[in-house]
């Protein structure tokens, strides 16, 4: 009498012993899919790794962006001034609104950005210049315009903040 084996699978019938032995996969079958997963994963992390550092210099331009459209909106509201100030050797900057005929910080705190991201300040066409003025109809002061910031990393990832003199913003990337 030939007797075959059998077992239970996981939908809850009888499966004989030889096709057990033919679910699953083989060794070649195996290796194949790896090779398959190693040559995807060596096209993707070099492309991960990039996104991260172009992603820093995005992210320093539009804080900047967003720095400079609070000085515009507040030069607005409260009718005065506004000047955000970069320092490029202490990679630090901040916003101040003209009171009485001085400067005072507004909000009082300093910003700075990530050491991995270079600026480069393009003011009234002066590079020395490294504060941009909003007067009270949130257009940018006359020798001041146009404002140009480029970051820029090690790798030559580039972003950059443009402000004109009719107080438009924009990300250039």
């Amino acid at each position: 009498m030939l007797r075959i084996s059998r077992t239970r699978s996981s939908e809850g019938g009888f499966m004989s012993a030889r096709r057990r032995a033919e679910a699953g996969f083989n060794l070649p079958e195996l290796m194949i899919g790896l090779v398959i997963m190693g040559i995807m994963l060596s096209i993707a992390i070099p492309n991960f790794a990039r996104m991260g550092r172009r992603d820093k210099v995005e992210s320093v331009a539009y804080d900047f962006h967003r720095t400079l459209s609070m000085a515009r909106q507040k030069a607005l509201a409260k009718r005065t001034q506004y000047r955000v100030s970069m320092d490029t050797g202490t990679r630090t900057y901040f916003t101040e609104r003209r009171e009485n005929g001085a400067w005072v910080q507004d909000p009082p705190e300093v910003r700075s950005w990530c050491t991995d991201v270079g600026l480069t300040l393009d003011v009234g066409g002066s590079g020395s210049n490294a504060d941009i003025i909003v007067g009270p109809q949130g257009t940018l002061l006359a020798e001041d315009s146009p404002a140009r910031l480029t970051f820029t990393n090690a790798f030559g990832d580039t972003a950059r903040v443009s402000f004109v003199r009719t107080g438009r913003i924009r990300v250039l990337l």
